[in-house]
């Protein structure tokens, strides 16, 4: 049976793990909601991975623990589906990503 896919809410303390460190290089992404179409904005250090920026979104309550989504950055858009790729590896500082839902 398909895993339980919860509500979207705020992990605090998954946010907390996940904190940016301004001492090192800083990648700044703009994430558009798929449910609402808000951005947030997410500050993660620039060798931190892709699957990072992932548990970002979760964390951040723009989709349900457990739900199957992808990473759509670039221009044209194309899906993020390298999970250990770095931010700066994938060219996302400064980009602006959206969230496809499975």
């Amino acid at each position: 049976s398909a895993g339980k896919v919860e509500a979207p809410k705020v992990d605090e303390k998954k946010l907390q793990s996940l904190k940016c460190d301004e001492s090192k290089p800083v990648c700044v992404i703009q994430v558009r909601s798929p449910a609402s179409g808000a951005r947030a904005e997410a500050r993660l250090n620039s060798a931190r991975s892709v699957g990072d920026l992932r548990e970002w979104i979760v964390a951040n309550g723009m989709v349900g623990a457990g739900a199957g989504f992808t990473i759509m950055g670039g221009f044209p858009p194309k899906p993020l589906s390298d999970d250990k790729q770095t931010l700066d590896q994938a060219g996302l500082n400064g980009a602006a990503i959206s969230i496809k839902l499975a």
